[in-house]
């Protein structure tokens, strides 16, 4: 009996041991399950502060793309106001454009017919003094300074017909006295209409006439020389020989006149050698006192321009210009000495008051 109950005894502690153990391996189980829930548990709650900045993040992102939308949006509504101003520009700039080109074609054309004058002569003798005094008789002489080559447009007619109004334009080229060369080559290349040669009795400040300067104008253009002006190329219609500076000589216009003449006697010959292929003009006169300066225009207008080129206004210009003036009083020899109770002699004759011309435009130039 008592074996049996040690054998029961033995069994239930067996068991007991076997629940015990179950029980601790359950346990463990537990624990460890529960271990791995609280892991699991506390990397939800890291994936849902994750997700919660990510969040946020998505919520400010969102916001600032709304705000770019919108500037988008105001810029593109801009745009489009400024597309529809521009577009109101172009058709009113397109508007005038038709109207413009539509009162240029109804308008009659108008072109330009240019007449080349060339003056030449060596430095000092008042070429540039002399062209404006011509061409543009009101201008300032003592703002004048010495030139290479200066070009000068001045217009003389314009003539309107059905087909268009044509302008006639004299151009004159001043050319310096080192430039004579290449004066030269111009009338060769160049289309030249006329030729003002210009001579003086004296240099720069002269107060009496200068023989040795006449001699070396002389030698400038002596016949070798001229022979280049007059070529089977050359194209001018008239040649003016001016011997400027004619105040320095004393006597009446007409015994002035005689003593110029007289002084550059062989080069008037040697010019008066090609008559027979161009006008040959001399005028004696001076640029600073503007005498025999008015002659100039109407010379060239009459030489070089065509019947059918002159206006109106041109010709009522000419018609004045050909109107003797009045002979000034004789001047008092050089050697004779004015009393001091008598008053000094009048200047020498300036010719008429000129008339309202075309304004002197200079053209394209290269200046000292």
């Amino acid at each position: 009996m008592s074996t049996i109950l040690d054998v029961l005894g033995v069994l239930l502690m067996v068991s007991l041991g076997v629940v015990a153990l179950s029980l601790l391996l359950r346990s463990t189980e537990v624990t460890r399950r529960l271990q791995h829930a609280k892991s699991e548990l506390d990397a939800s709650e890291h994936r849902a502060a994750m997700l919660q900045q990510e969040t946020a993040v998505l919520q400010q992102d969102t916001a600032t793309l709304r705000q770019e939308v919108e500037l988008l949006r105001a810029e593109k509504i801009v745009s489009a106001q400024q597309d529809e101003q521009q577009k109101i520009w172009l058709d009113n700039q397109h508007a005038d454009i038709i109207c413009l080109r539509s009162e240029l074609e109804k308008r009659p054309r108008i072109t330009r017919k240019i007449y080349k004058i060339l003056t030449l002569g060596v430095s000092s003798t008042g070429k540039t003094s002399l062209t404006l005094k011509w061409a543009n008789p009101l201008v300032d002489l003592g703002m004048i300074q010495g030139t290479k080559v200066e070009r000068y447009e001045r217009t003389v007619s314009q003539v309107v017909q059905k087909e268009g109004t044509t302008e006639h334009v004299f151009e004159i080229g001043d050319w310096g006295g080192e430039r004579i060369v290449d004066a030269q080559q111009a009338l060769i290349v160049d289309e030249i209409h006329g030729m003002l040669i210009v001579v003086d009795l004296g240099g720069k400040d002269a107060k009496v006439v200068d023989p040795a300067r006449i001699q070396d104008q002389l030698l400038e253009f002596q016949p070798q020389a001229l022979q280049y002006f007059f070529g089977p190329a050359a194209s001018c219609k008239s040649v003016v020989l001016f011997i400027n500076k004619s105040d320095l000589l004393s006597g009446t216009p007409l015994e002035v006149e005689a003593q110029a003449k007289s002084l550059y006697g062989k080069l008037i010959s040697d010019l008066g050698k090609y008559a027979s292929q161009v006008h040959v003009q001399v005028f004696v006169g001076s640029a600073t006192s503007g005498h025999s300066t008015h002659h100039l225009f109407s010379h060239f207008v009459e030489k070089i321009l065509p019947k059918s080129a002159y206006d109106n206004q041109l010709l009522q210009r000419m018609k004045v210009e050909a109107t003797p003036p009045r002979a000034p009083p004789p001047l008092p020899m050089a050697s004779q000495t004015v009393p001091l109770q008598q008053p000094p002699p009048p200047p020498l004759h300036r010719g008429p008051p000129p008339l309202p011309q075309h304004t002197l435009a200079p053209g394209k130039a290269r200046t000292s």
